[in-house]
C-alpha cells in the first residue's frame, strides 16, 4: 500500500511556477558588469543594483557599513582600493610577444596591488628563495610574493588555473602592509610557459607595465533584506569577485535574489537575505540580523552548465559532531527538484549531478557554523574557469540556476515549518550512515567512530561559539612560509585548521584529528598525520590560548 509522499508537491509546483529563468539571465547580466573586488567601488555599485531589484519585492532592505582595514577575531578586512586601468606587455626586441589590458582582462591586476609603471628586463624566479631582479616572473601566492620580494614588478601565474585564462589573485592588505611597490600582475600559465622557455634559452624579454590603482578611506558594505522579525532562514551569498565572476559568485548572488522573489510570494514566511564581501562582511553581520535564524543556507557557485564547468553540485553539511536539520531538508528538496530524468522503468533519476558532501571550509558557512547556526552550503566544484577572467555567464544555465533557487526556497520553507521533522531526520541520518558504510568499503577505512558521533551530536544552538574561523594568513604570520605552504597543499588541512579543529576544541570534542580524517575519508600517511598533529599543537598553544 502506497503511503503519502513526505514532500508537499503542491508547494513544489507553486515554486516551479514562480521560477523564471529569464529573470536569472537578466540579473546575471546586471551583476557581472561590475568589478566586485572587496573594498572597491564596483562592489558597492553591485550591491546597489541588487538593492534596487529587491526593493521591488516588498522586502525591507538596508545597506550596512562594514569596517575597512580592521580585524575581528582571527580575521582581517582589507583597506579599500580601486583600479582605474593598466596594461602589461612583453617584447623580444621589436617583436611583441603578448599584451594584456585591464579593460579586456579585469583579473590582470592583483586585487589591492600598489600602482606603478615602468619597463625592464623580465627575470625568472624558480622559487621565492631564488629570486633576483626588478621585474620578476614567479609562481607563488600573491600575498607572500608581495611581502617577501624586493622588486618593482611581480608577474604571477598559476599552473592550477585554466591555462589560457588570466588568473585572479588578491593581496587583501591592511594599511600597515601597503608599500609603494611592487605592482602585482597575473598572466595565463600558457603564456608564462612560453616566456620561461625563452628566458631559459638566454633570450632577453622586455616587460612594460602600468597599474593605475589607488587606496581610499572608505568603508566596505553589505546588503541585508528581510521580511518579518521572527525566526526564519538566513540566505547568504558573497557578491565580491573580479569582473565577470559569473560562477564565482554572481551565480550564488542571483540565486539568492531569486529565492527572495519566490519567498516574497509567501506572506506567512519570515526570511532574511544578505549579500556580503566574503568572510570580511559576514564576520560583522550577526548584530544586524532582525532575529536569530532557524538555519543558514550559503549559496556559493551554483547553477552552471555542468558540461562546461565539469562541476558537481555539493550539498556541504556541517561537521558531524553537530546535529543538523537544514542539511536534511536541503538534500530532500534537491531530490524533489533535480530527480527529473526517467529511467527505462519509469523511476526518476538525477538530471543534474549532485551529492551531499562532508564539511569543507572555504566560504561564509564557516562563520555561521562557528556561531552555532545550523548551516549548509550549496557549491559546485570543480569549476573549469574558477578564479580567472574566463569565468563568464556563458557557463551559467539560467534554468539550472532557477532550479537551485527553487531548491533553496523549498528547503527554507521546510526548515521553517519543521515539516515532518522526525521522519526527515531519521531518513537523512540513515542515508548518512549508509553512504559512509559504502565509502568505507571503497577506501578500506574504519568508520566505527562515526556511529557514536552521529547519535550524540551537539545541538547547534548550545555549542560554545567561535567568533570567527582562523584565517589562513594568520598561519603565515605566526609560523612562516614553509608551514603555510604545506597547509595549503595537504588535502584537508585548511578545513581542519581554520574551523573544524578550533570549534571541536572549544566544545571538548575528543581526538578531532582522527574524527576529521575519518569524516572526510582522508588517507593521511604517518608523516602527514604527524604534521597535522604538530601544527594543531602549535595552534592551541600560540593562537587559541
Amino acid at each position: 500500500m502506497r503511503k503519502m509522499p513526505i514532500m508537499d508537491m503542491d508547494l513544489v509546483d507553486k515554486f516551479k511556477k514562480l521560477g523564471h529563468p529569464g529573470l536569472a539571465r537578466d540579473y546575471l547580466k546586471k551583476l557581472t558588469v561590475h568589478h566586485r573586488v572587496q573594498g572597491s567601488i564596483g562592489l558597492i555599485e553591485a550591491l546597489k543594483a541588487v538593492k534596487e531589484i529587491i526593493d521591488e519585492f516588498g522586502l525591507e532592505t538596508k545597506m550596512i557599513e562594514v569596517p575597512a582595514d580592521s580585524e575581528r577575531g582571527f580575521m582581517e578586512s582589507p583597506i579599500s582600493w580601486d583600479v582605474k586601468g593598466g596594461f602589461l606587455e612583453f617584447k623580444r626586441g621589436n617583436t611583441l610577444l603578448a599584451r594584456y589590458d585591464y579593460n579586456d582582462h579585469p583579473t590582470l591586476i592583483a586585487a589591492h596591488s600598489p600602482k606603478g609603471e615602468g619597463c625592464g628586463t623580465l627575470k625568472l624566479c624558480v622559487s621565492l628563495d631564488k629570486c633576483e631582479g626588478e621585474s620578476v616572473l614567479v609562481e607563488a601566492p600573491a600575498y607572500i610574493a608581495y611581502r617577501e620580494l624586493d622588486a618593482d614588478l611581480l608577474v604571477l601565474y598559476d599552473s592550477n588555473r585554466y591555462p589560457e585564462a588570466v588568473p585572479y589573485t588578491g593581496l587583501f592588505l591592511r594599511s600597515i602592509e601597503v608599500k609603494k611597490k611592487p605592482a602585482v600582475f597575473n598572466i595565463p600559465a600558457s603564456i608564462a610557459t612560453k616566456l620561461i622557455s625563452q628566458i631559459q634559452k638566454g633570450l632577453e624579454i622586455e616587460v612594460c607595465w602600468s597599474s593605475n590603482t589607488v587606496y581610499v578611506e572608505r568603508p566596505h558594505y553589505m546588503l541585508l533584506a528581510h521580511r518579518g522579525d521572527s525566526q526564519g532562514v538566513l540566505y547568504i551569498s558573497h557578491i565580491c569577485h573580479p569582473k565577470p565572476g559569473g560562477h564565482d559568485n554572481a551565480s550564488g548572488s542571483v540565486a539568492n535574489i531569486l529565492v527572495a522573489y519566490i519567498l516574497s510570494q509567501m506572506r506567512e514566511i519570515s526570511h532574511t537575505h544578505v549579500w556580503v564581501p566574503e568572510y570580511t562582511g559576514t564576520i560583522f553581520l550577526r548584530e544586524h540580523l532582525p532575529g536569530e535564524p532557524l538555519g543558514v543556507i550559503n549559496l556559493d557557485m551554483v547553477g552552471s552548465k555542468q558540461w562546461i564547468t565539469d562541476s558537481t553540485l555539493n550539498i556541504i553539511i556541517s561537521p558531524l559532531f553537530i546535529k543538523q536539520k537544514i542539511s536534511a531538508y536541503t538534500f530532500l528538496a534537491s531530490k524533489a527538484i533535480l530527480d527529473e530524468a526517467p529511467s527505462f522503468g519509469g523511476f526518476k533519476l538525477p538530471r543534474y549531478r549532485y551529492s551531499f558532501s562532508p564539511y569543507s571550509a572555504g566560504s561564509d558557512h564557516d562563520v555561521t557554523i562557528g556561531w552555532g547556526l545550523d548551516s549548509v552550503m550549496l557549491n559546485e566544484w570543480p569549476s573549469k574557469y574558477y578564479h580567472t577572467d574566463m569565468d563568464d555567464i556563458d557557463s551559467i544555465s539560467p534554468k539550472n540556476l532557477t532550479n537551485i533557487a527553487i531548491i533553496t526556497s523549498l528547503a527554507g520553507v521546510l526548515t521553517h515549518k519543521l515539516h515532518r521533522e522526525d521522519s526527515v531526520l531519521e531518513a537523512f541520518n540513515s542515508h548518512l550512515k549508509s553512504w559512509y558504510a559504502i565509502e568505507a568499503l571503497k577506501y578500506g577505512i574504519d568508520i566505527s567512530i562515526l556511529s557514536k558521533v552521529l547519535e550524540n551530536g551537539l545541538n547547534p544552538s548550545s555549542i560554545n561559539k567561535l567568533i570567527t574561523p582562523l584565517a589562513l594568513k594568520i598561519f603565515y604570520k605566526k609560523f612562516g612560509r614553509e608551514l603555510y605552504m604545506k597547509i595549503r597543499e595537504l588535502k584537508g588541512a585548511y578545513s581542519f585548521f581554520t574551523l573544524y579543529a578550533p570549534l571541536a576544541y572549544i566544545n571538548n570534542i575528543q581526538d578531532p584529528v582522527t574524527l576529521f580524517q575519518v569524516e572526510n575519508l582522508l588517507a593521511w600517511n604517518t608523516e602527514e598525520r604527524k604534521f597535522i598533529e604538530d601544527v594543531w599543537d602549535k595552534i592551541r598553544e600560540d593562537i587559541l590560548k
